[in-house]
C-alpha cells in the first residue's frame, strides 16, 4: 500500500496488540483499518508506546490524501476526542489516516 499523503512511499506493516497497522517511513503517518483505531486507543499506554512516538509535522496537515486500500479521496474531519486533530477517513472502507503525532494527541485526550 502507498502512503495517502506521500503517495510514493510504501506503508510498512507492524503489529500492536494483535492489530496490524501500517506506518509510512517518510512522513510517519499511520493507517488504521476500520475499528482498529478505537481498539488501540482503549489499550494501556505501555501497549501502544510504538504508536505514541513521533512528532507532529504540520506540512502534512492540509494535504489531501487517497485511501491506500481503495484509492477513494479521504474525507477530512475533526476528531470527537480532540478537535485539534483532523482525521483523514475513507467513506468506503472506514479506514482512518493519522498524520505523525496525532495518535499521541488522541491517546492523551481520551477518556479512560
Amino acid at each position: 500500500m502507498n502512503c495517502p499523503k506521500c503517495q510514493a512511499a510504501t506503508l510498512a506493516e507492524f503489529m500492536v496488540e494483535g492489530v496490524a497497522v501500517d506506518r509510512c517511513s517518510t512522513c510517519a503517518g499511520i493507517w488504521f483499518d476500520a475499528q482498529e483505531l478505537s481498539r488501540l486507543l482503549a489499550e494501556d499506554a505501555r501497549q501502544v508506546a510504538e504508536l505514541r512516538r513521533g512528532g507532529n509535522d504540520a506540512r502534512w496537515d492540509d494535504k489531501r490524501g487517497r485511501c491506500p486500500r481503495d484509492s477513494a479521496e479521504l474525507l477530512r474531519m475533526y476528531s470527537a476526542i480532540d478537535r485539534s486533530v483532523t482525521l483523514d477517513a475513507c467513506a468506503d472502507c472506514h479506514g482512518i489516516w493519522l498524520d505523525a503525532g496525532e495518535f499521541a494527541k488522541l491517546f492523551a485526550a481520551r477518556r479512560p
